[in-house]
């Protein structure tokens, strides 16, 4: 039986003989670790920044009249919205479809009416707005996306028509431009003052949407439930159901992602064990001397599981520090994309500790099978018959 001590030192003696196709081994594991890491930072960035981009433009909840196209006596509400727990605010607001005409085209968007006072504090809208603002005492103003904007060649001060399908033309001067980086809501979202919308939708006194805030977003299906139960009368949807096909897309994507980039690992395997089984068959003599003076077949095993372990080991510290330096990089030096192809502006970083911990354990593991065949062919060599013929 031979000491761990001497196993591990013939194990790192062999490799060291080996210098260049150790090398390369690690090489191959530092690569798979690194890109598997850079991947799944990039995936969790855009998942983070398109979740964070649908929470600060939008409601939680979102509430509508089922029985007509209006709420009325909607404080009453409000009020017992707010005492549901889990709910931290609740906000009137018009939503309606409209038609902007700048004098040259026409193009279609979603219009908000809504408090800017109590929609800052139910939403991330305001801090979006990268020129002007939307003044509550302004019955004549409009904020726009940056990609309407541009797309109808519009600035601030400059004046529109709203077109509205309750046969409403009104005359609008634009007051305020917003960008979210995220294309669908730049280019089709726009935002005027709640009394304003009342006359323009012809809804006096009334509102035709309630937007929820929670103070954990992920909880809004539950509290849908719970609202139902007290006001049955309303419509709810809450943003998980509204982008459930979007989150799905997203959580399916990072596990595609994930099992892609291990086959770069698994090729990095056979590596491992292509360079190992070298060993054993160059090695042939020593390992028979070795069985021949004592060592079991567990002390052979174990020279080339350490050695497995040491290019897994030695790959996935270089991979994780190289991956955590090239993801830091691409987030203090974000990569630009064209807003119009890309629902977000940029590639976001999203560093998880547990990816890292997950990457380096599925990678010792793989790199640890790579190590279980040439051991077992190493066992099985007789070590008489072997001594005899290399006489």
């Amino acid at each position: 039986m031979l000491d761990k001590n001497i196993e591990l030192f013939i194990a790192v003696k062999q490799l060291r003989a080996k210098w260049k196709q150790t090398t390369l081994a690690i090489l191959s594991v530092s690569v798979g670790v690194m890109i598997l890491i850079c991947a799944l930072s990039l995936t969790n960035g855009f998942e983070k920044d398109l979740v964070n981009k649908i929470l600060g433009t939008n409601p939680h909840i979102s509430i509508e009249s089922a029985l007509s196209d209006r709420i009325l006596n909607y404080q009453q509400s409000i009020n017992k919205l707010k005492s549901i727990d889990g709910v931290s605010s609740v906000t009137p607001a018009i939503k309606g479809q409209a038609l902007i005409n700048n004098g040259i085209e026409v193009k279609g968007v979603l219009v908000f009416g809504v408090d800017p006072e109590l929609e800052s504090k139910n939403s991330d809208w305001k801090k979006y707005i990268i020129k002007g603002n939307l003044d509550k005492k302004s019955q004549s103003g409009i904020v726009l996306g940056s990609e309407l904007a541009r797309k109808m060649a519009l600035s601030i001060g400059d004046s529109i028509q709203l077109v509205t399908g309750v046969g409403t033309i009104t005359p609008l001067k634009i007051t305020g431009i917003f960008r979210a980086d995220f294309y669908e809501i730049d280019v089709r979202i726009a935002y005027i003052n709640l009394i304003q919308a009342q006359n323009i939708y012809k809804l006096p006194n009334a509102i035709n949407t309630l937007s929820v805030k929670l103070k954990d977003p992920f909880q809004a299906d539950q509290i849908s439930e719970k609202i139902l139960d007290i006001v049955p009368a309303f419509n709810v949807r809450s943003w998980l159901r509204d982008n459930k096909g979007l989150l799905s897309a997203m959580a399916m994507e990072k596990k595609v992602i994930f099992l892609v980039m291990m086959f770069i690992i698994i090729v990095a395997m056979l590596g491992i064990a292509n360079l190992l089984v070298m060993i054993v068959l160059e090695k042939t003599m020593e390992i028979s001397i070795l069985r021949a003076i004592g060592a079991s077949k567990m002390n052979i095993s174990l020279i080339f599981l350490y050695q497995g372990m040491s290019i897994g080991i030695s790959g996935i510290v270089f991979g994780c520090l190289s991956g955590y330096f090239v993801s830091s990089l691409l987030s203090r030096y974000p990569i630009s994309l064209p807003s119009d192809v890309y629902i977000i502006g940029n590639l976001p970083i999203d560093m998880q500790a547990n990816d890292f911990i997950f990457v380096s354990i599925s990678a010792f593991v793989v790199c640890l099978f790579a190590s279980i065949i040439p051991a077992r062919r190493a066992v099985k060599l007789r070590p008489i018959e072997t001594i005899r013929r290399n006489r």
